[in-house]
């Protein structure tokens, strides 16, 4: 069960209270939630749909992305303060809502035996069994492949961690959160890739975005072996129904990597793989998100490329994704390679086209077949 709250007061509310009670309920009502009444003696300081405050914020080692993505772990309330006079700081101590919630409803101990016991807690240990449900989801669809011959396999299952990580992170971005955060926290323009970054990750999981295909999304999944000084080059074919079209797309480029570590170095990766900063030209818009130089810093690479310009292309002409590694910390010995996943997607709108899907898979298919052509001439 998941629970928004709201703050209860039997004395005269300010104006303001009842506006805040109004935007929880809507909130409740938009994503079907349970609406809990709150006493005065707690505090209920998080905006409904906000990062909550009880998680740790980044960034990570060398200045990494830290954490990876957010997802739902139960509201938490805290106790009121006692302001002293002269005071202008106090310590936020978390109330006690195991009872009466909000949070996540849960299987509790039960006295004598019980089963049927369940308590509201938050965390994010809540979080991660939540998120690792979407993981196991995703290691099912991989695992039972594709049948439609005409398509590429899927990677191997020496693929599939790395690919679900990546799959979890394609499906976070920031959304509304980036502005209401630059507003509250005052954050100026120029810093506010780079702090905000080091507060939200890649984002806000959206679940509805895992394993499940749509006509105006083409999702492309791969993985291979890379190694030191070496470059793979893939190419995502354009579909012709954004040709010359000003309205709204976006690409998204996730990439995840297994490497060696050296934990005597701060520079801990024993080699680093990245693909080059996307062409902005050709997708005709703008780098959101994540600090250009931050997301590179781990071993999770995650970009977005958004914007309404029109595309100029020819049919036939591909977005290229070029995928690098280079030593790091160490030297990466010739006979080693690093297992990498990439996960690339390119989207619109319904109104504007509902055939992407069906244009990228064509467009690869022909890419396959004169690949399997040139092999057998030569």
């Amino acid at each position: 069960m998941k629970a928004v709250t709201y703050r209860y007061s039997a004395a005269e509310k300010p104006t303001w209270m009842d506006q805040r009670n109004a935007d929880c309920r809507r909130y409740d009502n938009e994503h079907g939630l349970a609406v809990t009444e709150v006493s005065d003696a707690a505090w209920d300081i998080t905006n409904p749909g906000a990062p909550a405050y009880y998680g740790a914020t980044g960034p990570g080692v060398d200045r990494s992305i830290k954490p990876d993505l957010h997802h739902i772990g139960g509201r938490a309330l805290y106790r009121r303060p006692v302001l002293m006079p002269g005071e202008d700081l106090v310590d936020l101590e978390l109330a006690h809502t195991a009872q009466t919630g909000p949070g996540l409803q849960v299987a509790a101990p039960g006295s004598g035996g019980a089963t049927n016991r369940t308590a509201f807690t938050f965390g994010t240990s809540n979080a991660t069994a939540l998120v690792t449900r979407e993981a196991s989801r995703l290691f099912d669809i991989l695992e039972a492949g594709i049948d439609v011959k005409e398509d590429s396999p899927l990677p191997g299952p020496e693929y599939h961690p790395l690919l679900v990580r990546a799959l979890l992170t394609h499906a976070s971005s920031w959304g509304a959160w980036e502005a209401q955060l630059r507003s509250d926290l005052g954050i100026p323009g120029r810093d506010a890739r780079r702090k905000l970054s080091a507060l939200l990750g890649y984002g806000k999981l959206d679940t509805s975005r895992l394993g499940v295909a749509a006509t105006n999304r083409a999702v492309l999944v791969t993985g291979g072996r890379i190694g030191g000084n070496q470059r793979h080059t893939y190419e995502l074919p354009l579909p012709p129904s954004l040709r010359s079209r000003a309205a709204w797309h976006r690409f998204t480029i996730t990439l995840a990597y297994a490497v060696p570590t050296v934990g005597q170095l701060t520079r801990y990766r024993g080699a680093k793989v990245y693909f080059d900063t996307p062409d902005t030209k050709l997708a005709a818009g703008d780098r959101i998100e994540g600090e250009h130089f931050t997301v590179r810093r781990g071993s999770l690479q995650h970009e977005i490329v958004q914007g309404s310009r029109a595309m100029t292309f020819t049919d036939g002409d591909t977005f290229p994704i070029r995928v690098e590694c280079m030593d790091d910390a160490q030297h990466l010995p010739k006979k080693k390679s690093v297992r990498y996943a990439l996960v690339v997607s390119i989207e619109t709108d319904e109104e504007i086209s509902t055939s992407i899907h069906d244009e990228v898979r064509a467009r690869l298919r022909q890419q396959t077949h004169q690949r399997a052509w040139e092999r057998v001439r030569s």
